[in-house]
């Protein structure tokens, strides 16, 4: 019998994963599987789980926000990968940004389906000093939101909660002098109040990238640098760049892609991997891990 290991989290946004155990453990069942559960307590149990449990499992499924979902691929990523079992997500968080670039369904019982019996895909995987991430690293304009804000705070007001608690800080932008520099030769200085190395089509809602430019696994992350703005007119030139996408090299925002990515400050600098805090240092190298690990995602595949 196939067997399936289900780690969810259940404190994760609005305790859904936790509400809705039985209904995606009859889904499992109904797929054939024999399924091992295991509720996260603490931070670092779903990396541990399969790190200890997944070899012996066809499939690891995970429920919860970002954040579980990225401390589950922590510890795939800690097997050789001729032991990675195919990963299925549930996102059950705030704002599951990844999910979107997934395409997942939204339904539960769609999202069981897929997670335990969905297309197996092979995806690149970033490594920011060390942090592995699924979908974003970034520093600078709300970026340390997503982990300040109290939990309470984000199930009430879902994506708005980012967006409010980040409002408060317009009016005292902190920016930072960089030098940035490519695996493959490109090199940028300058004053810049954001910045993100992604693998995504959707961060927080506050940044869209077009899905016909953004490759899962193709060994290269798009980047999106936003220079500090002097007055009000730079403001409507970024708004102007996001809504547009004309992400011009030395204009308010720049966009690129690159395979690696290093980012040298005077400074140490607070990044974010996933939602969750990723560190604080003056230099931050960022990798590509090409096809590092198999998600399951789309229709079912066909039985027999």
């Amino acid at each position: 019998m196939k067997k399936l290991l289900y780690i969810y989290n259940p404190t994760a946004g609005r305790k859904t994963a936790k509400m809705n155990l039985s209904d995606a453990l009859e889904v499992f069942t109904r797929q054939g599987y024999e399924i091992t559960v295991r509720p996260t307590q603490a931070r670092g149990d779903a990396a541990a789980a399969v790190r200890d449990l997944g070899p012996e499992f066809d499939r690891v499924v995970c429920s919860g926000g970002d954040g579980t979902l990225n401390e589950t691929v922590r510890g795939v990523l800690e097997l050789p990968r001729e032991r990675r079992p195919v990963l299925g997500y549930i996102p059950a968080g705030t704002t599951n940004d990844f999910s979107r670039t997934l395409e997942l369904p939204r339904t539960l019982p769609e999202l069981a389906e897929a997670a335990g019996a969905g297309v197996p895909r092979a995806i690149d995987v970033g490594l920011a000093e060390g942090n592995p991430f699924t979908y974003v690293a970034a520093f600078g304009l709300f970026t340390d939101v997503s982990y300040s804000t109290p939990q309470v705070n984000k199930n009430l007001l879902g994506h708005f909660a980012y967006v409010l608690e980040g409002m408060g800080k317009l009016s005292n932008i902190p920016s930072y002098h960089m030098k940035v520099t490519t695996g493959d030769g490109r090199e940028m200085e300058g004053d810049f109040i954001y910045g993100m190395v992604g693998n995504t089509v959707s961060v927080g809602g506050l940044v869209n990238l077009p899905r016909d430019k953004v490759r899962l696994d193709d060994g290269r992350f798009e980047v999106i640098l936003i220079r500090r703005p002097e007055n009000g007119r730079d403001w409507q030139s970024i708004l102007t760049a996001l809504t547009t996408l004309e992400l011009a090299e030395g204009g308010a925002v720049t966009g690129f892609s690159a395979s690696e990515i290093t980012f040298a400050c005077e400074s140490p600098v607070a990044w974010t991997v996933d939602g969750e805090f990723g560190g604080e240092q003056a230099v931050t190298h960022v990798e590509n891990l090409p096809q590092a690990i198999t998600i399951a995602g789309g229709s079912p595949e066909n039985e027999g």
